[in-house]
């Protein structure tokens, strides 16, 4: 469904040429969840604007259904850690706004926003104003808003980074029954390895500048998951291993080159006699 080819993305910085992106190799199926993990400024989010077409490639290409892309498309859509909803309309009325815009008639697509509302459980909060709703749930809106425009990809940029972590959890099991009843493409990128372990078919660990693809790790859990599950904890944690090299190596380049990671002294050596005799 979407190929990425060769991505670069350079910008013109105060001490020269920056290259954010390098040589970015991926292939999406379509209906598959991918997550983008990575240390910070290693380009993830620069990467789903590509895709988007909100930003321009400095080389390669996107490719969506053999298709290059050049700019924004309603086929795909991008939820954003921020709700980003109009504080002047009601509920429903940011749900229907991208239908209004795309010239959808008035019934059919106050249909479909609640329809949508209904599935992220806020049929009830229809003619509430977002200043009226908590963060998770102006989040939910945001997502309606994004499923109703019934886009074949689905790019989500950390939605969930600013939320509690109840509310956290309970939009990890909305998001995969979601994906499990529309069939969605989602591309999700956020900086909670066990959140991506949760939610995707596939992690992307994205190395440090310049933001290249490091590693893949597929991942072969039953759904729904449970983010205490000892086998997911697993996963994450090899996930974890790679990613962190990457945030090490961003460290050093913003402290000094003696910095570096301390072990981890919490558990034993397995090979030690701690508590024998006990």
């Amino acid at each position: 469904m979407l190929v990425i080819e060769n991505v670069s993305k350079k910008f013109a910085g105060h001490n020269g040429i920056i290259n954010t992106l390098e040589d970015v190799n991926l292939t999406i199926a379509r209906g598959e969840f991918i997550s983008l993990v990575g240390p910070s400024g290693c380009g993830k989010s620069t990467l789903l604007n590509i895709i988007a077409g909100l930003e321009q490639a400095s080389g390669g290409r996107v490719l969506k259904e053999g298709a290059e892309v050049r700019e924004a498309g309603p086929d795909r859509v991008v939820m954003f850690q921020e709700a980003a909803l109009f504080p002047w309309l009601k509920v429903i009325d940011n749900v229907e706004y991208g239908m209004k815009i795309s010239g959808i008639p008035k019934k059919e697509r106050r249909e479909i926003a609640f329809h949508y509302l209904k599935m992220v459980h806020l049929t009830r909060f229809a003619s509430s104003y977002p200043h009226e709703l908590s963060g998770g749930m102006r989040q939910r809106v945001a997502l309606a808003r994004a499923l109703a425009m019934d886009s074949d990809i689905l790019l989500m940029d950390e939605p969930f980074a600013a939320l509690d972590s109840q509310t956290r959890s309970i939009l990890h099991i909305e998001l995969q029954e979601i994906w499990r009843a529309t069939g969605k493409t989602i591309i999700f990128v956020t900086h909670n390895v066990e959140e991506a372990v949760l939610l995707a078919d596939r992690v992307v660990v994205m190395a440090a500048n310049p933001g290249r693809i490091k590693k893949e790790f597929g991942v072969k859990l039953a759904r729904p998951r449970d983010i205490d599950n000892v086998d997911l904890a697993f996963v994450a944690g090899q996930v974890m291993q790679d990613l962190k090299e990457e945030v090490e190596k961003v460290a050093k380049a913003e402290f000094d080159s003696d910095w570096s990671l301390k072990k981890d002294t919490f558990l034993p050596n397995p090979d030690s006699n701690l508590g024998n005799g006990i």
